[in-house]
């Protein structure tokens, strides 16, 4: 199926009964949107430096919306009709678009001023262990089993290895609140996913557009009165901000949709577990030293990965 074909929910009986199987072209897909997201990290602790959360928000928000809007229009896609009959599928567009992207984007976004982008990236691995809870009561075919379930497991503790007792130990502080707010960003990022599984057939170029304006108009005023009292920031924010408005939210957000229609949003969530890899790699490249707990964490969330994943089994 065609990145940009319409995205439906409904599969066959026989199907659900099957195990997914996942191919190269879907492990690549997942690769690239993890690389997209680690990194973004990086691009947002250089903004959040010198422009305000919410201005972040709304301006990266709203360069991927254009950017997906001029895409479309090349592929000959157009969004639903708004007037003077309002297509329900722009209800569903808010919904994704508070839940995926106002929201998540304002917490992290908060919590990113006070952390490493590396343990931004750790702490954004909590998202795949509410995905599949939700997935399991609210998808069906995407059952908990044991592998899957012990995956999962053994990702929680490589996490928490990789947070450590030191940063356990800040949860009452402003650091610990910056944590909270990014955890609570991770699990919005799963409650989106799950409720993208059921929107109605929307090509992923047109859905991933329409949640990002409803998520832009929702955050502009708070972006353009943080703004108004901000001083200028420098080029280097600037083109942050750019990269991750076209990278992360735009170009990642049709990936997201493209692999929540083909793979199902559990296979997305474990994007989640390669992000803390990229985050940490390109935290090493801007300077940052991680200790050797670090990179054991990132082994044992590798091996979760390859467990819940079954790469073995789903070549």
């Amino acid at each position: 199926m065609p990145p940009d074909g319409a995205m439906n929910t409904r599969a066959p009986v026989s199907a659900l009964r099957r195990p997914p199987r996942h191919g190269l072209f879907d492990w690549l897909r997942l690769a690239g949107v993890a690389v997209l997201w680690g990194t973004a990290f990086l691009l947002l602790k250089t903004a959040v430096a010198q422009i305000p959360p919410a201005t972040v928000v709304m301006e990266r928000l709203w360069i991927g919306a254009l950017a997906l809007l001029l895409w479309m229009k090349l592929r000959g896609h157009a969004l639903p009709p708004l007037w003077p009959h309002p297509d329900r599928r722009w209800l569903w567009f808010a919904i994704l678009g508070l839940t995926g992207g106002t929201l998540p984007f304002a917490l992290v976004s908060w919590g990113q001023q006070r952390l490493d982008s590396s343990l931004v990236g750790i702490l954004m691995a909590v998202m795949p262990l509410t995905t599949a809870a939700l997935a399991h009561l609210f998808v069906p075919g995407e059952r908990l089993g044991a592998r899957t379930l012990a995956g999962f497991a053994l990702g929680l503790a490589g996490v928490a290895l990789l947070m450590g007792p030191e940063a356990l130990s800040h949860l009452g502080g402003s650091r610990g609140l910056a944590q909270l707010a990014v955890i609570a960003g991770a699990v919005l990022y799963a409650v989106q996913a799950i409720l993208a599984r059921h929107l109605p057939p929307t090509s992923p170029s047109a859905a991933a557009a329409g949640l990002l304006i409803c998520a832009a108009l929702m955050i502009t005023p708070f972006g353009l009165h943080a703004a108004w009292h901000a001083p200028a920031p420098g080029p280097a924010a600037v083109l942050s901000v750019v990269l991750l408005g076209l990278g992360a939210t735009g170009l990642g957000g049709i990936v997201m949709m493209a692999i929540i229609r083909d793979s199902g949003p559990s296979f997305l969530s474990l994007s989640n577990y390669i992000m803390p890899l990229v985050a940490m790699l390109a935290g090493v490249l801007a300077g940052e030293r991680p200790g050797l707990t670090v990179w054991l964490g990132l082994v044992v969330i590798l091996a979760a990965l390859a467990l819940a994943g079954g790469i073995g089994s789903r070549r």
